[in-house]
Order: structure tokens, then sequence, then C-alpha cells
């Protein structure tokens, strides 16, 4: 498990999908704790920020639908090793920053208490999953234009393919069910990646819709006909599937540099 001290920053907006590594992190804070976890969140994610940050980009994403997490965390990077010197280089930052608040006792009392009790709600039952994007420019798409300074519904469709199968699986993606999503005009983006360390399945594809009303006109225009040869190639080529879907509640302004939650 990296540092708890590794908490969610962002540098820029979530246009870092396009980095080459992302370390996720599932929390799965009880629900009755999720908006104090938030409000801690906030809080310790403001308290870390520094340009000395290996970090290049981070967003929050709230479970919707699926799986068993409450909030999904993800942190991009240039490169692998990048993540474990960013967990010391924070710890330092933290230590900074709390010192130059000249706290008193009582004060410093109280902000080890939430400090505590934030890294519980986050460490308890939570995994963490390293994947790559480098190399899948191919399958990613993004609507010019896209910002994230609102909510967005995010559409996690996860995959193991059959050993050798990985071209058959690209090729009938992009030509089947990523080519009717560009054209429907209802997404705004398609994000690839591919698993590296941890617990996690072979691709994830991230389709993101603008609100609940797109992904809804998307389903209900969705061809359900009988398969043509390429959508027969495309599910031969997988061994299993699942799906998530998140919201995208939280980021870090590109002016302020500041984490706040979207409205």
């Amino acid at each position: 498990m990296k540092h708890l001290f590794t908490l969610t920053l962002l540098f820029t907006s979530l246009l870092t999908f396009a980095q080459n590594v992302v370390n996720i992190t599932y929390v799965t804070v009880p629900r009755e704790n999720s908006q104090e976890f938030l409000s801690l969140h906030k809080k310790f994610t403001n308290l870390t920020l520094s340009e000395e940050r290996k970090i290049m980009g981070s967003g929050i994403f709230s479970h919707a639908y699926a799986g068993d997490f409450t909030f999904a965390i993800y942190d991009f990077y240039d490169n692998a090793s990048d993540i474990d010197e960013d967990a010391n280089i924070t710890n330092k930052v933290l230590a900074k920053n709390v010192e130059a608040m000249n706290l008193s006792k009582e004060e410093q009392a109280d902000l080890t208490a939430k400090w505590r009790l934030y890294t519980k709600l986050y460490a308890d039952n939570h995994s963490d999953q390293i994947r790559i994007s480098q190399g899948l420019d191919t399958l990613r798409y993004e609507k010019e234009g896209l910002t994230w300074n609102s909510k967005k519904v995010v559409v996690n469709h996860k995959f193991n393919t059959k050993w050798g199968k990985n071209q058959d699986f690209r090729n009938s993606w992009l030509a089947g069910y990523a080519k009717q999503l560009k054209e429907s005009g209802t997404i705004e983006a398609i994000y690839p990646s591919r698993h590296l360390y941890g617990s996690g399945m072979s691709w994830h594809l991230y389709i993101v819709y603008p609100d609940w009303k797109s992904l809804a006109e998307f389903r209900d225009n969705f061809n359900v006909g009988s398969m043509d040869e390429n959508t027969k190639t495309f599910w031969k080529s997988v061994s299993n599937h699942s799906d998530d879907i998140m919201v995208y509640i939280g980021g870090i302004d590109e002016e302020t540099k500041k984490f706040d939650y979207v409205k």
C-alpha cells in the first residue's frame, strides 16, 4: 500500500487522463461517514499542495452503480517510479504546511484527531491498482472544448481478454461500440488504460457523459439487434467483463490550484 500521505492532488484538469500512468485507490467509506470523509478530503488535500510534487493530476469519483466501493481516487503520473517518490515529497510538504499554520496545542490536537479519522476512513478496506495509457492513443477520444468544471457521469467498461486476442479486441472495439459512441453525440470522451500493477482487469475503457440524461439517451438508441461479424469478433476476444458507473465530483481549480467539489 502506498503511503497514506499520498493524497489526491490536481495541478491541471482531468485532461491528464492522457498521462502515462494512473494510480487508482478505491475507498470503502461507510455511507454514514461519506460527507465527513469528503470534508476531510478537501481539507487535507489542500494542505498537501505544492509545486514540488510529482503528481500531474487527480480526481475523485463517487460510486453510483456496480462495484463495491464508495469513492475512487485517480492520481496521474508521468511514470510509475514517480509514485513512490511523490509519497516522500508529500510527507515533507504536509509537515511544512502544518508547521506554517502556527497552531496552538488544542488546535494541533484537533487537527491530529481529524487526520487520524481521515486516514482510517481512507485506509479501511481500500484497494489499489496502477494502470497505464501509454501507446493507446488510437483508442482515445475527446470532444473539443471538454472541461471538468461540472459533474460528469463516467461508465467504466472493464474487460479481460483471451490470450493473443488484444489486437482483435482493439480493432473490433474501434469499429463497433466506440464508433457508435462517437457518432451518437452524447459522449464527451473515451479514455483507455491497461493494467500494470495491483488488482484489476486487463482493460478499462472510460466513457464520459456530461450528465445522466445523455447516458440514458445513448442507451435508448443503442443498437441491440443481431450481432454483426465485428461484434462477434469483439466478444470472442473477451474472457470476462464488468461495468461500473461513477460520478466525477471534485478536483482542483486550474487557476486557484485549490481543491473543491464541483456543482
